[in-house]
């Protein structure tokens, strides 16, 4: 299992959308087994899970924040990344 997005202690800039609305951001792993499920966490807490293709867009608050992966088989990939604008 590896982290596509964001890279380590990414600065994030989230966008807004064209109707002024907040937007996202596509967070992206990728893992070797291709039917393993990966369990995502935001600051320690649960916020999904994905199968095959683990993307996941996101609207973190602005600050320090970290996300954890935790695959079907207890794996587990961490990453810090902060959210300078959104």
């Amino acid at each position: 299992m590896e982290m596509i997005y964001p890279k380590v202690e990414s600065k994030i800039f989230v966008p807004k959308e064209l109707d002024g609305t907040k937007g996202s951001t596509v967070f992206q792993a990728v893992h070797r087994n291709p039917t393993a499920v990966v369990y995502w966490h935001l600051d320690g807490q649960y916020i999904g899970s994905t199968t095959r293709s683990h993307k996941l867009p996101l609207a973190p608050e602005i600050g320090q924040h970290e996300i954890t992966l935790v695959d079907d088989q207890g794996e587990i990939l961490e990453r810090s990344f902060q959210i300078v604008s959104n």
